[in-house]
């Protein structure tokens, strides 16, 4: 049983296998019961049976012990079952404006986060939880520097972007400094890498190179070439990966984006016939987080837009069909 992030049910452990329950908790003096109880789930009896039950059944008093504590731990210290087993993952760009939401999803599903920034001033102020460990990672450092970053990661999400007008900058961040982070999650044991990369990457093979946005986006030092021979290394590394390839990346609130669409490789061209051109950044945060958590996600390029006219769908379906 898959339970909502904003329920109040938890999964817990008894003699080696996992029990689903429904959890109870007070509120103005009344018990509330979630609305994703199992019908397998043990039934948690009202204070008063409880009472008389506890000198006969000492096993039943110590599980719901264990159930009074879940339901008031906070969301986001609740252990969280993540792809490959998944428990701490590197963030590379972290205080950039996508990885920086990043790092805020990963919190919130109770996952360590080590986020990696060039200048870990850009830390201050952005409100993250104080589990996040925070380390300098300048990605145009050797492979070797980066993988002690990294130490003790189990997944990589790479959010690193070249930004302003210098035409070396592609080269130099997203090309070299994606290769470094890849040898370096190599050199450190990671299991999995998740890279951002662009929508139009592959323009020219998937036959857009005299689309307008692939001519316009690649003035800037050839930038979508650059992400694409990223992509290429990443994919003959020998790591699990999943390449995520946004449109227009929005700093507005999905809410006045639209929902997410997921399409396979080289399908969204960001043209008029598309679903959509742009993306809410929380959107792609979101995408990012569900790559390292999903097994359906391995191995595989995620093409995503977001409109209005867009049906919701559950991540768990976002990467089942590609």
């Amino acid at each position: 049983m898959q339970c909502l992030p904003t329920s109040r049910c938890a999964s817990v452990t008894t003699t080696g296998r996992p029990v689903s329950t429904s959890v109870f908790f007070k509120q103005n003096h009344k018990l509330q019961r979630c609305s994703c109880r199992s019908q397998n789930a043990p039934k948690i009896k009202a204070e008063s049976q409880i009472e008389q039950d506890q000198s006969s059944q000492p096993g039943k008093r110590a599980l719901l012990a264990s159930l009074a504590a879940l339901a008031i731990l906070p969301l986001q210290s609740r252990p969280v079952l993540a792809f490959g087993g998944s428990k701490t993952v590197f963030v590379a760009g972290a205080t950039g404006n996508t990885g920086k939401r990043v790092v805020q999803q990963l919190s919130a599903k109770g996952i360590q986060v080590v986020a990696g920034t060039r200048d870990p001033k850009k830390a201050e102020g952005l409100g993250w939880s104080k589990s996040v460990k925070l380390v300098t990672a300048d990605v145009t450092s050797s492979a070797t520097e980066l993988s002690a970053a990294m130490k003790g990661a189990d997944a990589v999400i790479c959010a690193i972007g070249s930004s302003g007008f210098n035409p070396k900058g592609p080269k130099t961040v997203d090309y070299e400094g994606t290769l470094h982070l890849v040898d370096a999650a190599k050199k450190a044991g990671v299991k999995k890498f998740v890279l951002m990369s662009s929508l139009l990457t592959n323009g020219r093979d998937a036959g857009q190179g005299t689309n307008p946005n692939f001519i316009v986006l690649n003035l800037f030092g050839g930038v979508l070439d650059q992400k694409l021979k990223a992509e290429k290394y990443l994919r003959g590394s020998g790591l699990d990966w999943t390449i995520v390839r946004p449109g227009g990346l929005s700093n507005a609130p999905p809410q006045e984006v639209g929902n997410l669409y997921v399409g396979k490789e080289d399908t969204l061209f960001a043209g008029k016939e598309s679903p959509g051109r742009s993306v809410s950044r929380e959107t792609v945060a979101q995408v990012l987080v569900e790559s390292v958590l999903q097994s359906s996600a391995s191995n595989k390029v995620v093409e995503i837009v977001a409109g209005k006219q867009v049906e919701q769908t559950s991540p768990d379906k976002w990467f089942a069909n590609l």
